[in-house]
């Protein structure tokens, strides 16, 4: 059993709404962008974000043609049925990343490998693809979602690119720090960016970097609050039985290994076979 091909199959299922049965009565994802939108306009007035950090903010929505048309907060409307990628359950609505979440990169910051060799190792040091050290001190003490800005994990997909990081840790600069309204929405965002092929996003090859406005414009689809929940605790539990069977794999692989040694072992001790007397013995072979 193929159990890389069948997580990635499990996550494609849950971003695409198939891996959980949608519940009518739920709030649906439209009510939820729409507090969302709400909520940052009044950061705004309370001095908590930047009229330029809700600039670029988009709606999404389907329109009589069953059609997806993006609004722009200049008013113009325009078709984006091409960038659509697949389709999802009515209750579900598409958001672009930059509308949906909130960009803290500007609180990150680079210490040298040199400077953190003389510091204590007491709290995780993040780059773009996870903990790659430990510093003296701390950025955040909260949960956000990094996502690696550059580097070749980018297009080999050798490690996760994006990952939560909760507690006291610090950020360098290879990794952008995402937070959100809600920060339950997180864990979901993450799962969908390691889920899905980010290539048209992506710029340089020999320097792959997936810069703040290409990551902004990534198409997300939104499951309603409670459904994004349900997705979350399916996912736990099946990747867990997946876990299980990789295990189980190694297990069998060993006593595969062990049984072919002793199989060798028995046959050049000339255990493996009854001897027959009436064979011709080995003494007259060798003369």
């Amino acid at each position: 059993m193929d159990t890389k091909a069948l997580r990635q199959k499990i996550l494609d299922l849950a971003i695409r709404g198939k891996l959980v049965p949608q519940d009518p009565n739920d709030e649906p994802a439209s009510v939820l962008l729409e507090r969302i939108r709400a909520e940052k306009q009044q950061m705004v007035k309370d001095g908590k974000l930047k009229p330029k950090d809700i600039k670029n903010d988009t709606v999404i929505f389907k329109d009589d043609d069953n059609l997806h048309y993006e609004k722009f907060s200049g008013g113009t409307v325009k078709c984006i049925e091409d960038e659509i990628p697949f389709d999802v359950p009515n209750n579900w609505e598409w958001c672009r990343f930059g509308s949906y979440t909130l960009n803290r990169d500007s609180e990150r910051k680079p210490v040298s490998s040199v400077q953190r060799k003389k510091v204590k190792k007491i709290y995780d040091y993040y780059g773009a693809s996870g903990v790659i050290d430990q510093t003296d001190s701390f950025l955040f003490d909260e949960e956000l979602l990094l996502i690696g800005e550059d580097g070749a994990n980018l297009l080999a997909r050798t490690k996760p690119i994006a990952f939560l990081a909760d507690g006291k840790y610090w950020v360098n600069n290879h990794a952008h720090c995402i937070d959100s309204i809600d920060k339950r929405l997180l864990k979901f965002i993450c799962i969908y960016i390691n889920a899905i092929n980010l290539f048209q996003y992506i710029t340089g090859s020999a320097q792959p970097k997936l810069n703040q406005d290409n990551m902004n414009k990534i198409l997300i689809p939104i499951p309603p609050k409670a459904e994004q929940e349900k997705i979350l605790e399916s996912i736990k539990i099946i990747l867990s039985n997946i876990n299980d069977i990789d295990l189980l794999k190694v297990k069998l692989q060993s006593n595969i290994a062990n049984a072919k040694s002793k199989i060798l072992d028995l046959a050049i001790r000339g255990k493996l076979v009854p001897q027959n007397p009436n064979d011709e013995p080995a003494s007259v072979l060798l003369e």
